[in-house]
């Protein structure tokens, strides 16, 4: 039931919003003491009245709802959730603060959880990317390639990335259920969540001294762990580099700036502009590069960031792009905190742009050496392909390594 309070304001705001609506100018809304005075225009009052509908809203449900209520802080969580979900962005998405800060944890290095990376979802459901070694979800037998349908028995089907993730939250100890095709056949898989420390970057030296450099995501500590295996194949004599960017889903901005850094001299990496903009952030690389012949490994998994990576390599003239046409999402989140309740907002806020002023969103990247991989394998976590089978890497090798040859 409303308060008295909150009454008087209302019926004070209606009629003096009625008697100067055609004037347009400043209302002074004063309380029933009238010993304070809020100032506020006909624009603003107009905003403020919206405002009052989901307060009733919330009020008339309180006062005559049938069924027990969630607390009013959850409905109005509830409501925000709508409300980003009708802007019509697919990686647009309402956190609590607690949720928040649960995101965050899951970008860096430890995190609570069953040790699944997944991709974007299909019209089917979410694609498991890779599941990392010793944790419950390759210990209970779930394997790359599979495709989530449901969350505890909820369809993932139409979610987004970001919505599939969220359902599969868990703090260490909580249960997660988990229903996935399997070639022809649905499986259930009931998973115990734990913290999980994973790097998200290692490094080989293979024969002929060429390096290889694979990264999974361009989160957590991926810069620092990418910087120290450079500077290791560095000391090791490499002469050539394979970077596997194969299943990687993106991450971070900043991250991937960071990486091209190190290995492109001086250009631009990628610029950024929201939608009015016509020039935006530009994003620039200095003349330290990884001196050394360098190919690209993508597939259709390879999205965002990685398909930063993989365009400023190609159009820099630094390197190929070896594989498959990429994912392409072209498109860059800002998360933005919400003052009044400690929530944040992810939107999506800009384009990205490849160094020759290219738009891949929606199209991808297309590899200077287009090779596909079987079926059986490409359904494989790139950790599962055995070296001698996948074609994709050594269409990679092959390339960097003739290229070091004709250089000496």
């Amino acid at each position: 039931m409303k308060s008295s309070l909150r009454t008087i304001l209302y019926f004070v705001a209606a009629i003096a919003i009625s008697a100067l609506l055609s004037a347009g100018i400043t209302l002074n809304v004063v309380n029933s003491k009238k010993s304070d005075v809020v100032e506020m225009s006909l624009e603003e009052y107009e905003q403020l009245s919206a405002l009052m509908t989901l307060d009733e809203l919330m009020d008339t449900i309180g006062a005559h709802s049938y069924y027990d209520l969630p607390a009013r802080d959850e409905m109005i969580n509830a409501g925000a959730r709508a409300m980003v979900a009708s802007v019509r962005d697919d990686y647009a998405q309402y956190f609590t603060q607690e949720e928040y800060e649960a995101y965050m944890a899951s970008t860096n290095g430890s995190y609570s959880g069953v040790g699944i990376v997944v991709g974007e979802p299909g019209d089917v459901g979410a694609p498991i990317m890779e599941i990392y070694e010793d944790t419950p979800a390759h210990r209970e037998g779930v394997a790359a390639g599979d495709i989530i349908i449901a969350v505890e028995g909820e369809s993932v089907a139409g979610l987004s990335l970001d919505e599939v993730s969220s359902l599969m939250e868990r703090e260490p100890g909580e249960e997660l259920s988990l229903t996935v095709l399997r070639g022809e056949g649905e499986m259930e898989f009931s998973l115990t969540a734990e913290t999980i420390t994973v790097k998200h970057v290692e490094h080989y030296l293979f024969n002929e001294h060429t390096g290889y450099i694979r990264i999974s995501m361009f989160t957590g500590n991926c810069v620092e762990e990418f910087r120290e295996a450079v500077e290791d194949l560095t000391d090791r004599n490499m002469r050539s580099l394979v970077i596997d960017l194969r299943n990687n889903p993106g991450g971070g901005l900043s991250n991937v700036v960071e990486i091209a850094d190190v290995i492109l001299g001086e250009g631009t990496i990628v610029s950024v502009r929201g939608r009015y903009e016509a020039e935006g952030e530009v994003y620039t690389s200095n003349r330290r590069s990884v001196d050394v012949p360098v190919a690209v490994i993508v597939n259709s998994n390879s999205a965002s960031a990685s398909e930063i990576l993989a365009a400023a390599i190609q159009e820099n003239g630094a390197g190929v792009v070896v594989g498959t046409q990429t994912f392409g999402k072209g498109i860059v989140q800002t998360t933005y905190s919400l003052s009044t309740n400690g929530g944040w907002v992810k939107l999506t806020t800009d384009g990205y742009y490849t160094p020759n002023g290219n738009s891949i969103h929606g199209t991808g990247v297309t590899p200077d050496i287009e090779v596909e991989l079987p079926e059986e394998l490409a359904a494989l976590s790139i950790s599962e392909i055995e070296q001698s089978d996948d074609a994709q890497l050594w269409a990679a090798l092959d390339y960097v390594r003739a290229k070091a040859a004709g250089s000496e």
